[in-house]
Protein backbone atom coordinates (compact mmCIF):
# COMPACT_ATOMS: atom_id res chain seq x y z
CA UNK A 1 0.00 0.00 0.00
CA UNK A 2 1.15 3.48 -0.58
CA UNK A 3 1.32 5.54 2.38
CA UNK A 4 -1.45 8.01 2.08
CA UNK A 5 -1.61 11.69 2.25
CA UNK A 6 -2.78 11.71 6.03
CA UNK A 7 0.83 9.72 6.56
CA UNK A 8 2.90 12.26 4.79
CA UNK A 9 0.87 15.12 6.29
CA UNK A 10 2.19 13.41 9.74
CA UNK A 11 5.65 12.89 8.61
CA UNK A 12 6.18 16.24 7.52
CA UNK A 13 4.58 17.78 10.99
CA UNK A 14 7.22 15.83 13.28
CA UNK A 15 9.78 16.95 11.03
CA UNK A 16 8.89 20.56 10.89
CA UNK A 17 8.55 19.91 14.58
CA UNK A 18 12.44 18.52 14.60
CA UNK A 19 14.00 20.46 12.68
CA UNK A 20 12.40 24.17 12.76
CA UNK A 21 10.03 25.23 9.35
CA UNK A 22 12.56 26.89 7.37
CA UNK A 23 15.43 24.32 7.93
CA UNK A 24 13.14 21.56 5.92
CA UNK A 25 12.49 21.11 2.11
CA UNK A 26 10.46 18.56 0.33
CA UNK A 27 12.91 16.16 -0.51
CA UNK A 28 14.01 16.37 3.43
CA UNK A 29 9.86 15.40 3.61
CA UNK A 30 10.12 12.88 0.95
CA UNK A 31 13.41 11.26 3.11
CA UNK A 32 12.01 11.09 6.45
CA UNK A 33 8.63 9.30 4.74
CA UNK A 34 10.30 6.97 2.50
CA UNK A 35 8.57 7.89 -0.57
CA UNK A 36 9.84 9.84 -4.03
CA UNK A 37 9.19 13.13 -4.16
CA UNK A 38 7.17 12.69 -7.15
CA UNK A 39 5.25 10.95 -5.07
CA UNK A 40 5.10 13.06 -2.46
CA UNK A 41 4.28 15.57 -5.12
CA UNK A 42 0.87 13.84 -6.28
CA UNK A 43 -0.35 14.74 -2.47
CA UNK A 44 0.59 18.13 -2.29
CA UNK A 45 2.25 20.13 -5.04
CA UNK A 46 4.42 22.86 -3.20
CA UNK A 47 5.31 23.38 0.47
CA UNK A 48 3.21 26.11 0.66
CA UNK A 49 0.44 23.29 -0.01
CA UNK A 50 1.59 21.03 2.74
CA UNK A 51 1.83 23.69 5.63
CA UNK A 52 -1.17 25.48 4.71
CA UNK A 53 -2.93 21.51 5.29
CA UNK A 54 -1.58 20.97 8.42
CA UNK A 55 -2.26 24.68 9.64
CA UNK A 56 -5.91 24.29 8.65
CA UNK A 57 -5.89 20.95 11.07
CA UNK A 58 -4.67 23.06 13.77
CA UNK A 59 -7.14 26.36 13.16
CA UNK A 60 -9.79 23.86 13.10
CA UNK A 61 -8.84 21.92 16.29
CA UNK A 62 -8.35 24.89 18.43
CA UNK A 63 -11.55 26.39 17.33
CA UNK A 64 -13.44 23.24 18.52
CA UNK A 65 -11.59 23.38 21.87
CA UNK A 66 -12.71 27.12 22.40
CA UNK A 67 -16.36 26.49 21.25
CA UNK A 68 -16.66 23.70 23.66
CA UNK A 69 -15.56 25.85 26.35
CA UNK A 70 -18.03 28.56 25.35
CA UNK A 71 -20.67 26.65 26.08
CA UNK A 72 -20.40 26.61 29.79
CA UNK A 73 -16.95 28.28 30.89
CA UNK A 74 -16.59 27.04 34.37
CA UNK A 75 -13.43 26.70 35.96
CA UNK A 76 -13.02 23.20 35.41
CA UNK A 77 -13.40 24.00 32.02
CA UNK A 78 -11.31 26.60 31.62
CA UNK A 79 -8.91 24.68 32.94
CA UNK A 80 -9.84 21.06 30.40
CA UNK A 81 -9.59 23.94 27.54
CA UNK A 82 -5.91 25.28 28.85
CA UNK A 83 -4.51 21.80 29.45
CA UNK A 84 -5.97 20.52 25.82
CA UNK A 85 -4.19 24.07 24.32
CA UNK A 86 -0.86 22.50 26.19
CA UNK A 87 -1.12 19.46 24.13
CA UNK A 88 -2.52 20.99 20.50
CA UNK A 89 0.82 22.81 20.86
CA UNK A 90 3.18 20.08 21.39
CA UNK A 91 1.60 18.57 18.67
CA UNK A 92 2.03 21.58 16.77
CA UNK A 93 5.22 22.79 18.00
CA UNK A 94 6.77 24.18 15.20
CA UNK A 95 3.93 26.76 14.51
CA UNK A 96 4.76 28.14 17.76
CA UNK A 97 7.83 28.19 17.83
CA UNK A 98 8.47 30.01 14.43
CA UNK A 99 5.19 31.63 14.38
CA UNK A 100 6.12 35.04 12.62
CA UNK A 101 7.78 33.25 9.90
CA UNK A 102 5.66 30.64 9.07
CA UNK A 103 2.87 33.86 8.31
CA UNK A 104 5.83 36.13 6.64
CA UNK A 105 5.73 33.23 4.08
CA UNK A 106 2.81 31.77 3.36
CA UNK A 107 0.27 35.23 3.62
CA UNK A 108 -2.91 33.08 3.23
CA UNK A 109 -2.05 31.34 6.64
CA UNK A 110 -1.37 34.83 7.89
CA UNK A 111 -5.38 35.58 7.39
CA UNK A 112 -6.29 32.99 8.25
CA UNK A 113 -4.60 32.88 11.79
CA UNK A 114 -5.31 36.70 12.29
CA UNK A 115 -9.05 35.36 12.15
CA UNK A 116 -8.54 32.33 14.66
CA UNK A 117 -6.89 34.97 17.35
CA UNK A 118 -10.06 37.42 16.83
CA UNK A 119 -12.00 34.25 17.38
CA UNK A 120 -9.73 33.13 20.53
CA UNK A 121 -10.20 36.67 22.11
CA UNK A 122 -14.02 36.66 21.91
CA UNK A 123 -14.23 33.17 23.55
CA UNK A 124 -11.72 34.23 26.48
CA UNK A 125 -13.17 37.83 26.78
CA UNK A 126 -16.82 35.87 26.72
CA UNK A 127 -15.17 33.19 29.36
CA UNK A 128 -14.49 36.86 31.68
CA UNK A 129 -17.96 38.31 31.52
CA UNK A 130 -19.40 34.48 31.95
CA UNK A 131 -17.57 34.48 35.46
CA UNK A 132 -18.18 38.30 36.00
CA UNK A 133 -21.60 37.55 35.86
CA UNK A 134 -22.15 34.29 37.99
CA UNK A 135 -20.06 36.07 40.72
CA UNK A 136 -16.62 33.59 40.32
CA UNK A 137 -14.86 37.29 39.18
CA UNK A 138 -14.76 40.37 39.76
CA UNK A 139 -16.86 42.86 38.18
CA UNK A 140 -14.11 45.08 35.58
CA UNK A 141 -13.28 48.32 37.52
CA UNK A 142 -13.27 50.50 34.28
CA UNK A 143 -14.65 49.92 30.45
CA UNK A 144 -12.27 48.20 28.12
CA UNK A 145 -10.44 46.30 31.52
CA UNK A 146 -12.06 42.41 30.33
CA UNK A 147 -10.70 43.20 26.69
CA UNK A 148 -7.86 44.16 27.64
CA UNK A 149 -7.32 40.90 29.80
CA UNK A 150 -8.37 38.94 27.29
CA UNK A 151 -5.63 39.93 24.89
CA UNK A 152 -2.79 39.56 27.49
CA UNK A 153 -4.38 35.84 28.15
CA UNK A 154 -4.07 34.95 24.76
CA UNK A 155 -0.97 36.37 24.39
CA UNK A 156 0.31 34.73 27.17
CA UNK A 157 -1.75 31.23 26.14
CA UNK A 158 0.01 31.72 22.58
CA UNK A 159 3.57 32.36 22.98
CA UNK A 160 4.03 30.53 26.62
CA UNK A 161 6.38 27.62 25.05
CA UNK A 162 8.51 30.47 23.04
CA UNK A 163 9.05 32.73 26.07
CA UNK A 164 10.08 29.72 28.51
CA UNK A 165 12.78 28.06 25.95
CA UNK A 166 14.16 31.49 25.30
CA UNK A 167 14.90 31.83 29.45
CA UNK A 168 16.54 28.31 29.19
CA UNK A 169 13.41 26.86 30.68
CA UNK A 170 13.14 23.16 28.63
CA UNK A 171 11.58 21.26 31.57
CA UNK A 172 8.08 22.46 29.85
CA UNK A 173 4.70 20.84 31.76
CA UNK A 174 1.43 21.11 31.39
CA UNK A 175 0.70 22.12 34.90
CA UNK A 176 3.20 24.78 34.67
CA UNK A 177 1.72 26.17 31.43
CA UNK A 178 -1.97 26.50 33.30
CA UNK A 179 -0.40 27.52 36.57
CA UNK A 180 0.90 30.73 34.56
CA UNK A 181 -2.38 30.98 32.59
CA UNK A 182 -4.71 30.73 36.19
CA UNK A 183 -1.98 33.40 37.66
CA UNK A 184 -3.64 35.91 34.96
CA UNK A 185 -6.86 35.15 36.60
CA UNK A 186 -6.35 35.05 39.99
CA UNK A 187 -6.60 38.31 41.38
CA UNK A 188 -10.06 38.40 39.56
CA UNK A 189 -11.26 35.42 41.88
CA UNK A 190 -14.19 36.42 44.36
CA UNK A 191 -15.02 34.77 47.74
CA UNK A 192 -17.15 32.38 45.16
CA UNK A 193 -14.42 32.36 43.05
CA UNK A 194 -11.43 30.91 45.57
CA UNK A 195 -13.05 27.96 46.70
CA UNK A 196 -14.05 26.80 43.73
CA UNK A 197 -10.40 27.41 42.22
CA UNK A 198 -9.67 25.59 45.29
CA UNK A 199 -11.48 22.54 44.25
CA UNK A 200 -9.82 22.33 40.84
CA UNK A 201 -6.64 22.09 42.51
CA UNK A 202 -7.18 19.51 44.47
CA UNK A 203 -8.79 17.28 41.88
CA UNK A 204 -5.82 18.03 39.66
CA UNK A 205 -2.35 16.74 40.41
CA UNK A 206 0.45 19.12 40.43
CA UNK A 207 -1.23 22.45 39.90
CA UNK A 208 -0.62 24.72 42.42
Amino acid sequence: MKPTKQYISDKALALFNEKGFVNVRLQHIADYAFVSVGHLAYHFKTKDELILSIYKKLKKKQEQLLTECRVLPLFEDIDFLLRNLFQLQQQYRFFYLDTLEVLRAFPEIAEKHQQLLQFQRQQILFMLDFNASRGSFTQPTYEGQFAELAQIFCLTMDNWMSYQLVNGNKGLTEDAYCQDLWAILRPLFTDMGIPEFRQLQNKTIGLT
